[in-house]
């Protein structure tokens, strides 16, 4: 009876691989068709990638420096050799990072309505900031926007907004694609979009990212800094004529 039960496992077991083999090669076979029907490219991701249309809000407020820590790591180092002073973090969430990692500058996180509300409460001595994308403001120092652009249905107008905020850089991360969906990418249908988190519009390839973060500021690095958790970060400089 156990070695029957066994068996029955294994066989669905393979069953729920083939099933998950066969969506990814349809996903596959799709996106090679609309490439060779000529659908453009949208935001640096290949012709064929399948867009989310809607975000679904995801609540950053609860979390803490589990994610993406090292890329604001990676900003106070620039904060610290540069000698910046002021410093924007656009989609801020929690605003645990800002505080916890970068709390000795002059500190502003910017998300949305409800998440603002809760982090003055949180904090109420540093600065929060409800803003959209076509709001002009005083530019700082150096902006951060960490894990923030997948979940964009505009990139090209958050990317605006970033440069026209930074007087000097920009930090950005991402997750990468590749890492994200493994050894076995190309046969997963969640590289083909839309992405496996509901939260997500769109994922990036390295390639495709630095690719499209050129298009508006010039790549200083750009590297894995979590394998882990599969987080690509672009560290950028403005053109200072904009500024």
């Amino acid at each position: 009876m156990q070695s029957m039960t066994l068996l029955f496992k294994e066989r669905l077991l393979m069953l729920n691989k083939f099933h998950k083999l066969s969506d990814g090669l349809a996903a596959m076979s799709k996106a090679t068709f609309n490439r060779m029907t000529g659908e453009p490219s949208l935001y640096g991701i290949f012709p064929g990638y399948f867009h989310r249309d809607r975000p679904a809000y995801f609540d950053d407020t609860a979390n803490t420096d589990n994610w993406q820590k090292e890329v604001y790591e990676a900003a106070c180092y620039l904060m610290q050799i540069h000698d910046l002073r002021t410093v924007y973090d656009v989609g801020c969430g929690s605003g645990y990072k800002l505080v916890g990692i970068l709390g000795q500058y002059d500190t502003t996180g910017i998300d949305l309505p409800e998440t603002i509300e809760v982090v003055r409460k949180r904090y109420p001595d540093r600065k929060w900031l409800s803003a959209s994308f076509d709001d002009r403001l005083p530019k700082a120092d150096l902006v951060i926007c960490s894990d923030v652009i997948e979940h964009v249905p505009d990139p090209d107008a958050l990317m605006r907004f970033l440069v026209g905020s930074a007087k000097d850089r920009i930090v950005i991360s991402t997750p990468d694609r590749d890492l994200v969906y493994g050894r076995f990418r190309k046969v997963n249908k969640y590289y083909y979009g839309p992405p496996s988190n509901p939260h997500h519009i769109r994922e990036w390839t390295m390639a495709e990212l630095g690719r499209y973060v050129s298009r508006f500021a010039s790549v200083e690095s750009h590297q894995i800094t979590h394998r882990g958790q599969g987080t690509q970060m672009i560290i950028a400089r403005v053109n200072r004529m904009d500024c």
